[in-house]
């Protein structure tokens, strides 16, 4: 995990047409939503889990793992009477599976709520929930930009250690955080009477659309929630069917990079969420046989420092290489500045051998959409590795929507307050 960088127009007609619906889509763009009732496990609570649980209920199928409903140890009538509530929105509470796996009981509709991650609070707001947001975490503040309201509200600190005292004053219904919730932490909160609830956001595309579509439902707007989710997810998913057919010859070669302490270079393997989402998009990761800086083989780790070494080795076509709040981002304007972390990055000893740099394919990502608002960084990372393929997508377009449409904040210009990718692209 990278914990210490973690903290520190029109949509294209095509991209409409090609939207999920309510009932599923046949693009790439699949993921489960964790409320325990959804007991077929697909993206959606509706007449088709009620019937599957009815049918467990009279012993004709086998039960499945969201089909108890309220968790009570067996599959019956009562599960399906939740699951009608929770469709109708008179559910008073709901349990659903965190990111450790583990069943949350929630008591809904949520009214006050407190994030611990800038993401989810940015999500919060993209959903129309943000209103219901009474804390933060020091992240969240600095966020103002694009978060103008919810940046004001009250600061607890690190999210690993925000001030318990003014938590437990808010009087919360919900805590939640990314995926990397500290398990130490959430048991303090629950040993003072109160829920977190870990969600699967961080930097993984899929699972933070199906986690978007869950806080939807326990603050009591599964519509709007569902609105975000469809377009964003309807996007993404034309964009993966669009670059799917790759032989393994046509995929990008691309290698993952973001800064770690001291000028090291941190990667990822096959576990990294950011990884995920290359090879969603068509990309050859070469996360295989790649060594960290002691040699250890982290093909399927998470995050790492890598070997420079072996970065030179591999060769890759391109790198994506997270710039973390140093020149890129909402409000960051000035290219002389991006264009000289890229250039510290082609003259690392080596680089100037690599194929990447050769053929001006290093890309500098502005973190908060790669790791954070993974959703948007998708969509400029696909546009850099497959220009050709995907000549109708315009990444600054689509943002631009993403943030009068959803964000609600009037006045903003993606490509003249801010710099999320770099070289920009066409």
């Amino acid at each position: 995990m990278k914990k210490w960088c973690i903290y520190g127009g029109v949509l294209l007609t095509l991209l409409t047409l090609c939207c999920l619906t309510t009932t599923g889509s046949a693009s790439g763009m699949e993921f489960t939503l964790y409320i325990f009732g959804n007991a077929n496990s697909d993206m959606n609570i509706d007449q088709q889990d009620i019937d599957l649980i009815n049918e467990i209920a009279a012993g004709k199928t086998a039960s499945t793992p969201l089909a108890d409903a309220n968790q009570d140890g067996k599959v019956d009538s009562a599960d399906a009477e939740q699951v009608q509530k929770i469709i109708d929105g008179t559910a008073t509470e709901m349990w659903v599976q965190d990111a450790f796996k583990q069943p949350v009981k929630v008591k809904t509709p949520v009214q006050r709520l407190i994030t611990l991650d800038r993401m989810i609070a940015e999500n919060a707001q993209v959903i129309g929930v943000g209103d219901k947001i009474v804390g933060i975490d020091e992240n969240t503040v600095n966020r103002d930009i694009i978060l103008p309201t919810i940046s004001k509200q009250k600061n607890l600190g690190s999210a690993e250690e925000p001030d318990m005292e003014a938590l437990i004053a808010l009087k919360p219904d919900l805590i939640v955080n990314n995926q990397y919730f500290d398990e130490g932490l959430m048991k303090k909160l629950q040993e003072s009477g109160l829920t977190p609830l870990a969600m699967i956001y961080h930097g993984d595309i899929q699972n933070s659309l199906g986690y978007s579509k869950m806080l939807g439902y326990l603050t009591g707007s599964p519509s709007t929630a569902e609105e975000y989710v469809n377009w964003m997810g309807g996007t993404l998913g034309s964009i993966h069917d669009k670059v799917a057919g790759l032989s393994e010859d046509e995929k990008t070669k691309v290698i993952y990079l973001y800064p770690r302490k001291n000028g090291a270079l941190g990667s990822g393997g096959n576990d990294c969420p950011t990884i995920k989402t290359l090879q969603f998009l068509g990309a050859d990761t070469m996360t295989q046989n790649t060594k960290d800086t002691a040699g250890k083989i982290m093909d399927t780790a998470s995050y790492f420092e890598i070997d420079p070494e072996v970065v030179i080795a591999k060769n890759p076509e391109a790198i994506v290489m997270e710039d973390i709040d140093e020149a890129l981002g909402y409000g960051y304007t000035d290219k002389n500045a991006a264009q000289a972390e890229l250039d510290r990055i082609k003259s690392r000893p080596g680089f100037d051998k690599l194929d990447a740099v050769k053929n001006n394919k290093v890309y500098l990502l502005d973190v908060n959409i790669v790791s954070h608002s993974n959703c948007l960084g998708a969509l400029y990372m696909a546009k850099a590795l497959y220009p050709d393929q995907l000549s109708d997508i315009d990444p600054y377009a689509i943002h631009q929507e993403y943030v009068d449409r959803f964000l609600k904040v009037p006045g903003l210009d993606v490509k003249k307050d801010g710099i999320f990718i770099y070289p920009q692209i066409s």
